[in-house]
């Protein structure tokens, strides 16, 4: 959609307030991408880091982490929109 003109607007580790956020943003007819990062699942040697290593103490909450970006012209209006209905 728009690689170099982009801004992130949310980070976060709640798959509930990344669908907020979602929401909000396609309601508010806002364009926006989003991306998980998995640190889990970075290669390391001959596998993934779970593969090679396991999950042991790993918090299940923080897991993945949520990425949502915007245009940049639109990324102050995103971040009163998100910041609405996150702390609400």
């Amino acid at each position: 959609m728009f690689f170099f003109n982009k801004v992130e607007v949310y980070t976060g580790f709640s798959i509930d307030e990344l669908w907020k956020v979602q929401d909000i943003l396609a309601r508010e007819g806002i364009k926006y991408t989003y991306k998980v990062i998995d640190p889990s699942l970075s290669w390391v040697g001959p596998g993934t880091k779970r593969g090679n290593f396991g999950s042991f103490g790993m918090d299940s909450k923080y897991e993945k982490q949520y990425v949502v970006s915007v245009r940049k012209k639109d990324a102050e209006i995103a971040k009163y929109f998100i910041n609405r209905v996150l702390n609400s």
